[in-house]
């Protein structure tokens, strides 16, 4: 084997260096791509979670609203119980005092009133009449005023005493209505506050199973940077390392031009070293072999 030359050596040692870069930028590029499948695997992941989780929170804010809905009406039908109950208090206090008139009373008593009654309407009707029809000084009429009162006085006090039993029927009519509507509220109550607490219920979940999945959410968010930090390392080697490739593939390009140029260089030395030793034979007389021969045509030598 033929000793190697400068040039020679300079080129071949570029070639080795630009294959083992090779082997590095394939295995750069690998390592890259293997994170980038990780950063993507972790961002679908995390995605697919987070979408889990926003359906999640729309399911729980329906549960929201339907709880807060049942708790308003809850609150007026509490308001509307307060309101009848304090009705129903007032109407059992006249009750109980309209009982305990009605046991001073004796039917005997309530007959007399009665009469008393009728003949102060009658007497009321007369002074009535009177006073349109009679023409009457006006201390008359003014003492005949003061009597016609007082007869009205008198006429509804017994009026009172006498119906006692007609709005103690009528106390107990409300007092059993507001109590049907208190109970009928009160049942009411009771249903749409264990349905709100159904809801609460549900909604709590929702919350529950968010929390779980926002941690796991999290976890793969730290995945997807952490896996995203190495990829874009490996991308920058990777992109450093084609760089200093494409410079060794310009210096081995220029060193292989430098090779070339050299190499014909020395092939057109060793022609005309040839050529010129065939016409030195051609100018003693001596024979040509043909390639000699041949040279010195080619030249134009003969």
């Amino acid at each position: 084997m033929g000793e190697l030359t400068d040039e020679q050596f300079a080129g071949d040692e570029l070639v080795v260096k630009l294959g083992k870069l090779e082997e590095n930028i394939t295995v750069l590029k690998n390592q890259r791509n293997e994170y980038n499948q990780l950063t993507k695997d972790s961002l679908g992941l995390r995605n697919e979670i987070n979408e889990e989780i926003h359906q999640l929170l729309e399911k729980a804010k329906e549960f929201t609203v339907k709880r807060d809905d049942l708790n308003t009406q809850v609150k007026q039908l509490k308001l509307t119980r307060k309101e009848l109950y304090e009705g129903l208090q007032v109407n059992k206090k006249a009750l109980e005092e309209i009982v305990e008139k009605e046991k001073l009373l004796e039917k005997g008593d309530v007959q007399k009133k009665r009469r008393t009654m009728s003949n102060l309407s009658s007497k009321i009707d007369k002074l009535e009449w009177d006073l349109q029809t009679s023409v009457l000084k006006p201390e008359e009429e003014k003492e005949m005023i003061q009597i016609l009162e007082k007869l009205s006085e008198n006429l509804n006090r017994l009026a009172e005493e006498v119906h006692i039993t007609t709005h103690q029927t009528e106390l107990w009519r409300k007092i059993s209505s507001s109590q049907k509507q208190i109970n009928k509220l009160h049942s009411q109550i009771v249903d749409y506050a264990k349905e709100s607490q159904i809801y609460h219920n549900l909604m709590n979940q929702q919350f529950q199973q968010v929390n779980a999945l926002r941690k796991k959410a999290n976890d793969y968010h730290k995945d997807f940077l952490k896996n995203k930090k190495k990829a874009d390392n490996y991308h920058k080697d990777f992109l450093s390392k084609v760089t200093e490739k494409n410079e060794l593939k310009k210096q081995l390009k220029e060193a292989q031009n430098d090779h070339r140029r050299k190499i014909r260089e020395r092939i057109k030395s060793n022609i005309q070293e040839s050529v010129d030793k065939a016409f030195k034979k051609y100018e003693n007389g001596k024979n040509l072999s043909l390639d000699e021969f041949r040279l010195l045509v080619e030249n134009g030598m003969i």
